[in-house]
């Protein structure tokens, strides 16, 4: 954890110098004192851009946290979102620093950094630029659409209005980056990166990101009827990739940001760490959605084996919480309109587990003083306390010893992410392999990974997860599968996909999205109609202002190009 805060402190330092690279005339005389891009060093772009990448995905100290990751979380009933509809879900200024993060921080390093490469034969470096150039436009377009790319970030030619461009292009040129990227990865370099954020320079390693990136847009793409893409070509696509055999299917190749626990200059924890246990104010930024941890708590005979992973209790005795006026616990009887089988403010203790506090799908009552009874995000995947039924206050600011301090992580592409995309493309293409195989391990390598990363502060507890439990809750769930129908079984795999994306929105998002599932998450807490759902967001309220060719929405319900299935698919 030391070398990832030592690595973070030497990138933004470098940042001061780099910035100033891309924002300064070349026509200058140079000065001195004073660095060009020609002098800049090829490592430190990458590791910026590397940096971006994470905090584009899960946001930044200080910013409210708000990376991709959040606002897929949000819909999808992971996070709890506001509302009170989805049209006001967010304000289009809120996307203004991912934008910003995207083209005039990450795109500028890689445009920036690839001639320095290829002049110096570091092949590699360019490689991983493409790989997470493509992460990036394709998440891009995933939750905004049509986008600009090819006029933007070019620098020197001076394009300050570049045109949008349909999402399907962006995503053929990402397909193509990739392939690119494996090539580049198949060169002889003259020096591999010597500070690789994710995988110490490891091609191999590399290269089944790139396969994997390849799977996920090919899974994506699966209902598209733009050119290139379609059922019939995802799925001869999909089996050249298991052929292949070079996809994330184990644990040590999983592709994640590691942060730090430095708490500033610079703040290197997770960002989700800071807002449950160092914000501003007293009180975690965060309310996690009752509907994900009754899926995880109460779904099964015993609740998931990683749910004291994911969440901290802080509370077990509620009596005291008519103080702050919370109404699950004031309120007499439910509300007419309120499905009586689906948890209301409170998550029931069906099995046995009680303490989950957090709110309801576009609940946006005022936020009562209720910092003490909030269940907080634990120990994975951003580096909290694991729930050992101790019951501490520990939200808001002063708690910042807490777990692994913030030594957490942002899973991008996980080995059971993989296994559950799999599951999926059997189930509905028709692809090489078995659904269920691919589903049961999809859950074990998700469970593993989560028990792992907690075990020096689950062990001795007497509240980690055993293998009997583990195989059990598996167990279950097959039963389950078995007995259903293709649309129970489809539902079932992206259920325990959802667990085991906790933290990861972006994949949520698109999966819901795309196939519906699951079919059955809590409604809208509002007796009004909350509106059509997100099919994608506002466009950054800087950019539809300075940028002549970008309209904003008049909704945020317009279908990205993937997305074929008709309205009120999703809600």
């Amino acid at each position: 954890m030391k070398k990832i805060s030592n690595i973070l402190s030497l990138v933004i330092a470098a940042l001061t110098v780099m910035l100033g690279c891309e924002t300064t005339s070349l026509d200058v005389v140079e000065s001195p004192n004073a660095l060009n891009p020609s002098q800049a060093s090829v490592d430190f772009f990458l590791n910026q851009i590397q940096l971006m990448t994470a905090q584009i995905h899960s946001g930044e100290e200080g910013r409210a946290e708000n990376g991709l990751s959040q606002f897929g979380m949000e819909p999808v009933r992971m996070q709890h979102g506001f509302g009170p509809t989805y049209r006001e879900s967010y304000d289009p200024s809120d996307f203004d620093r991912v934008w910003d993060n995207v083209y005039a921080r990450a795109l500028i390093d890689i445009r920036t950094m690839n001639p320095l490469a290829e002049e110096a034969g570091q092949f590699t470096h360019i490689a991983i630029g493409q790989i997470l150039e493509a992460y990036i436009m394709m998440s891009m377009v995933d939750f905004f659409g049509d986008v600009p790319y090819s006029e933007a970030a070019l620098g020197g030619e001076g394009i300050l209005n570049p045109t949008v461009d349909s999402g399907a292009s962006i995503y053929q040129a990402a397909d193509q980056l990739l392939v690119d990227a494996i090539a580049n990865l198949n060169k002889d370099e003259t020096a591999l990166p010597s500070n690789d954020l994710f995988y110490d320079g490891n091609e191999g390693q590399w290269r089944k990101v790139a396969n994997t990136m390849r799977l996920k847009l090919y899974l994506q793409t699966r209902l598209a009827s733009a050119d290139g893409f379609g059922a019939s070509v995802s799925t001869s696509r999909i089996n050249e990739l298991i052929n292949g055999n070079q996809l994330i299917l184990d644990a040590s190749d999983d592709f994640f940001f590691q942060w730090g626990t430095n708490n500033a200059s610079p703040d290197s924890r997770h960002p989700y760490f800071d807002a449950n246990y160092d914000g501003a104010g007293p009180s975690s930024d965060f309310y996690t959605c009752n509907y994900y941890m009754n899926l995880m708590a109460n779904q099964y005979s015993e609740p998931d084996p990683r749910i004291r992973y994911y969440f901290y209790r802080q509370q077990e005795d509620f009596s005291g919480a008519d103080v702050v006026t919370k109404e699950c616990v004031t309120e007499i009887s439910l509300p007419a309109w309120w499905d009586s089988s689906e948890p209301y403010c409170l998550v029931p203790a069906t099995n046995g587990l009680s303490g989950y506090w957090g709110r309801n799908h576009l609940d946006d009552d005022g936020i009562p003083p209720d910092d003490a009874f909030r269940t907080l995000h634990g120990t994975y995947p951003v580096g909290g306390p694991f729930d050992d039924n101790s019951f501490r206050n520990v939200s808001g600011s002063g708690a910042i010893n807490e777990g692994y301090v913030g030594a957490g992580i942002s899973p991008i592409l996980m080995s059971s992410y993989t296994y559950f995309m799999l599951a999926e493309a059997a189930l509905t293409l028709n692809t090489t392999g078995n659904a269920r195989d691919y589903l049961e391990t999809g859950i074990r390598q998700s469970i593993s990974k989560v028990v792992d990363f907690g075990a020096p502060l689950a062990s001795g507890s007497g509240y980690e997860a055993t293998s009997t439990a583990i195989d059990n809750h598996v167990a279950e769930i097959l039963t389950n599968y078995d007995a259903g129908d293709n649309t129970d079984k489809l539902r079932i795999i992206v259920e325990q996909y959802f667990i085991a994306l906790w933290c990861n929105g972006i994949e949520a998002y698109n999966t819901y999205r795309r196939t519906g599932q699951p079919d059955n998450l809590t409604p809208a807490f509002t007796t009004n109609d909350p509106g059509p759902f997100l099919r994608s967001m506002w466009y950054s309220q800087t950019a539809a202002d300075s940028n002549t060719n970008i309209t904003q929405k008049s909704a945020p319900s317009t279908p990205v190009f993937w997305d074929t299935n008709p309205d009120g698919f999703v809600d």
